[in-house]
């Protein structure tokens, strides 16, 4: 009696541990290929995570209609889900991989005050040739009507335009959607006030990379600006994306000509955290420049460096003294 007493004890205790090892084992399976899934589409997701659990199915079914279920039967269930999980997780990241498009481009352009008799902010934008894009237009002249007319040559008369945006009373802001253009030079203007208000968009390049910024960035976090200095080149537009990371805190960025902060050359359109925006600062000629935030000007401030010959433009991470 004393060689089979442990009997009734494994009996009962297989039957528990067999059971308990296997979920745990599949339930590490499914967590690790959950990883998969989530570096998929949510389509192939879907049908990966179906076509698994079906298998998961049909091999327990397998396993279950057999006369006795043994420990070794309980193992081959638990390599079959292992193999039908990588064998599908292996697929699904191979053909199922999100394809990454190019970014939206939009090109900031701004009506200050005055803007009827002194014009745009900027009298040159840019874009990528080939590719839509948007103007955000942001009227701050107050009561006065603005909107923004693309055409091909210059001219006054908006009809036959590429592209003409609503109208809007300052203070307002509205889009101006433009199709894709073939590399060259555009002409845009303010169909109420053609004669005054103008400028020059100059198409060619590509579209900014898949995830790449279209030029240097500018980090709002903390009512703090990173870098708070930039070097770019000369006699061209750039694009500064700024990206504000300070949650539901209103940011912009002004850029002047004097470090007294007197004589604006630039003010790029409000940003609430957190969200970004794309700048375009029109071409300067060498020397330093100075930008603060208008809502914090006293902790957010910052230098840029025109180089006398052109390049591409790299922020610095060290800010810069101010020196004309």
């Amino acid at each position: 009696m004393s060689d089979h007493s442990p009997e009734p004890r494994e009996r009962l205790l297989w039957p528990v541990l067999i059971p308990v090892t296997v979920l745990v084992v599949i339930g590490a399976i499914l967590y690790l290929f959950s990883r998969v899934l989530l570096r998929v589409t949510p389509t192939a997701a879907t049908i990966t995570a179906l076509v698994v659990a079906a298998s998961i199915l049909a091999v327990a079914w397998v396993v279950a209609s057999r006369p006795q279920v043994t420990g070794a039967s309980m193992l081959s269930m638990v390599g079959g889900v292992a193999g039908i999980a990588m064998l599908t997780g292996g697929l699904a990241l191979l053909l199922g991989q999100p394809t990454q498009e190019a970014q939206p481009v939009t090109v900031a352009l701004t009506a200050p005050k005055g803007a009827a008799t002194n014009g745009f902010q900027t009298k040159s934008l840019s874009a990528p040739a080939a590719y839509p894009f948007t103007i955000a237009f942001t009227n701050d002249d107050t009561g006065v009507q603005h909107n923004v007319v693309v055409a091909a040559q210059k001219t006054t008369d908006p009809t036959g335009a590429i592209a003409a945006g609503q109208p809007v009373t300052g203070v307002g802001t509205v889009d101006v959607p433009v199709g894709p253009l073939t590399a060259g030079s555009y002409y845009f203007f303010c169909e109420f006030h053609p004669t005054t208000m103008f400028g020059t968009l100059t198409v060619a390049g590509p579209p900014p990379a898949p995830g790449a910024p279209a030029g240097p960035v500018i980090t709002a976090q903390d009512l703090k600006f990173s870098p708070t200095s930039l070097d770019v080149p000369s006699g061209q537009p750039t694009t500064i994306t700024f990206d504000n990371e300070d949650p539901s805190v209103l940011h912009n960025i002004q850029f002047f000509s004097d470090k007294d902060y007197t004589t604006s050359i630039y003010k790029g359109p409000d940003v609430t955290g957190v969200a970004s925006a794309e700048y375009q600062l029109p071409a300067l000629d060498p020397g330093t420049y100075y930008f603060h935030c208008d809502y914090h000007p006293t902790t957010m401030q910052g230098t840029i460096t025109v180089a006398k010959s052109g390049g591409v433009s790299s922020p610095t991470g060290a800010s810069s003294s101010a020196s004309g």
